[in-house]
């Protein structure tokens, strides 16, 4: 029972973003580009072996405050909040920052990585909802690669202050950079790969609300950008060419190829829950 869940389950409804989608599309392996977002999996022993099955995407961001021997994975609330009802003890969770990933396609199993990371704790924003915008988590490691930078939160209200002085309409870029499926869309009905490991793309920005960065994913109409799918749900959105990440991957339209939407960092929500965590700007 508890290997359908994890097969059935989190390789393939929970690589899906809540509302939609969760993967980059049109994008490009990124290598070295942003070692510090991994992917996390859940583990258990199959035959004697620890099989280990992929879930959501998401960063590191850095010591936890007060126990720094304790790592913060930035990730999405949906991504976990069904993982200790379903009987899942937070040490069965892995995360890997390797940039090149096997996953087999048909059961979502990890063939290839051997750089990986236990959890000792998870928790995820009061609402615990999947429909919240407020979408926020994060899982605790006991380690991560040495000599490895995390990701820099922004400051309070930040995109709202972009907004305000220009820095953010029609034709800004954002960067995106995860471990989802990658779909193609020529040829009749929408097809997904699974990727080769991190990838990285970059979307137009269409839109802010008080939670939630909407971005343009349809590669066919914003040439040269993409957008995120299926196991990117909880990776980071970072202002172009840059360290900060500003949202977290959430939702999007049912097959990747239209709107994303990611739950801002820079609002009260997210830093009350994060705050707990990790010392912000």
């Amino acid at each position: 029972m508890k290997r359908a869940f994890i097969a059935a389950g989190l390789a393939v409804a929970a690589l899906a973003l809540a509302g939609g989608t969760g993967a980059i599309s049109n994008g490009v392996p990124d290598g070295n580009g942003h070692p510090n977002v991994g992917l996390f999996a859940i583990g258990f022993e199959e035959g004697g072996q620890l099989v280990r099955f992929a879930g959501c995407s998401g960063s590191y961001g850095g010591p936890q405050l007060g126990q720094p021997a304790q790592k913060v994975f930035v990730t999405a609330a949906h991504c976990v909040n069904g993982i200790e009802a379903a009987g899942i003890s937070p040490d069965q969770i892995w995360v890997t920052f390797d940039s090149i990933v096997d996953i087999d396609i048909e059961t979502g199993a990890i063939t290839s990585s051997n750089n990986w990371h236990q959890a000792s704790a998870i928790d995820f924003d009061s609402g615990k909802n999947p429909a919240n915008a407020n979408d926020y988590a994060v899982i605790l490691l006991t380690s991560v690669p040495a000599g490895l930078s995390p990701i820099r939160m922004p400051t309070a209200g930040l995109l709202s202050q972009l907004a305000a002085n220009g820095g953010l309409k029609p034709g800004v870029v954002m960067d995106n950079v995860g471990y989802g499926v990658v779909p193609t869309f020529k040829q009749g009905p929408p097809q997904y790969d699974v990727p080769p490991g991190r990838m990285f793309s970059t979307s137009i920005f269409k839109g802010l609300t008080q939670s939630l960065l909407k971005l343009n994913a349809n590669p066919d109409k914003t040439a040269g950008n993409g957008g995120a799918c299926f196991g990117d749900s909880g990776s980071p959105k970072f202002l172009h060419g840059t360290n900060t990440a500003v949202a977290i991957q959430f939702g999007g339209d049912a097959i990747c190829r239209g709107e994303n939407y990611a739950s801002r960092l820079d609002i009260p929500a997210a830093r009350a829950f994060y705050g707990q965590y990790l010392a912000l700007p």
